[in-house]
């Protein structure tokens, strides 16, 4: 089985400055500039990015009601390009009636196909269901473009009667949340690593033809975790990159959206180990809290996760 996977890194909110388009099959699909390249351009934010090139095209797919993407040759100017679904797929519904959004997705060439792993919740709670989708092509002009949704992977509901932040199954508390896909290439073996604003970050196989959890909750493997009852807990957004035989694993800490008072940032550990322990510079494990800065943000840039 192969695997490819884009080096970009993109922040945890990208904007995109977006004017009057073209109309292709009755979507309209605005120009867009990036903010990046132009900071006093207007912009339409987009949330939780997740980057892939086919061919000589680079596709960016967002958190929003349903799954939108973009696509540019240049990097520099996207236009809209699509959603993945047309409505938010009927298991979700089953699961959380209320549901309003397909979010933080993950998009991974394996085995011979990309693959999006996505999510839906509740704001402000733990309430949460992971599912993914599967497409032999990223461009919608394709004849061969489908994408294939293979319902419910992961599922996390509240442990504790009107306490709805500390969620899980069968009394292993963890939040069905921020799904990344890694092949390990030491072995070619898939694996989610996923979680949580609360509850910490958690390792767990996936069956290789069917990408579902090979484990039980109680087997998955905590790869970091922070205090509760500091003032910012939050620890989330995980994302694994492998290089000269270390796992670097690197993480969002802290609010995202608080104004002037975010300190959203990103911080890295690694391990000879894809199940860890993660050591930061200091030496301090992220399951204790650790984690080196690797972004943060200033007075022109917040939310720097």
């Amino acid at each position: 089985m192969g695997f490819t996977r884009s080096s970009l890194a993109v922040l945890g909110l990208f904007a995109l400055s977006c004017g009057d388009g073209a109309t292709t099959g009755g979507l309209a699909e605005p120009l867009c500039s990036g903010n990046l390249v132009d900071r006093s351009s207007d912009v339409l934010h987009i949330h939780d990015p997740t980057i892939a090139r086919e061919g000589d095209e680079f596709f960016i797919y967002s958190s929003s009601a349903t799954g939108t993407f973009y696509r540019s040759s240049d990097l520099r100017s996207w236009r809209r390009a699509g959603t993945v679904f047309e409505a938010i797929p009927d298991w979700i519904y089953e699961e959380i009636p209320n549901a309003d959004h397909i979010g933080s997705p993950d998009i991974t060439w394996y085995g011979g196909r990309w693959v999006l792993f996505y999510q839906s919740h509740i704001g402000g709670t733990c309430n949460a269901a992971m599912g993914v989708a599967t497409n032999e092509t990223l461009d919608p002009d394709s004849p061969d473009y489908r994408w294939i949704d293979h319902g419910l992977v992961l599922r996390s509901t509240p442990l504790f009667e009107n306490l709805d932040i500390i969620c899980g199954v069968d009394d292993i508390w963890y939040n069905a949340i921020d799904p990344t896909l890694f092949v390990d290439p030491a072995d070619g073996r898939p694996w989610l690593i996923f979680g949580s604003t609360v509850g910490g970050i958690f390792l767990v196989e996936l069956d290789p033809e069917t990408l579902m959890p090979t484990q039980h909750p109680r087997e998955f493997v905590l790869l970091a975790a922070r205090d509760v009852l500091q003032v910012d807990p939050i620890v989330e957004a995980p994302y694994v990159v492998y290089r000269d035989g270390w796992y670097h694993l690197f993480l969002s800490h802290d609010h995202c959206c608080k104004g002037a008072d975010t300190t959203y940032k990103i911080v890295v550990g690694r391990s000879r180990s894809l199940a860890g322990p993660y050591l930061d510079r200091d030496g301090v494990p992220l399951v204790e809290d650790g984690g080196t800065t690797v972004i943060d943000g200033d007075a022109s840039m917040i939310g720097t996760g």
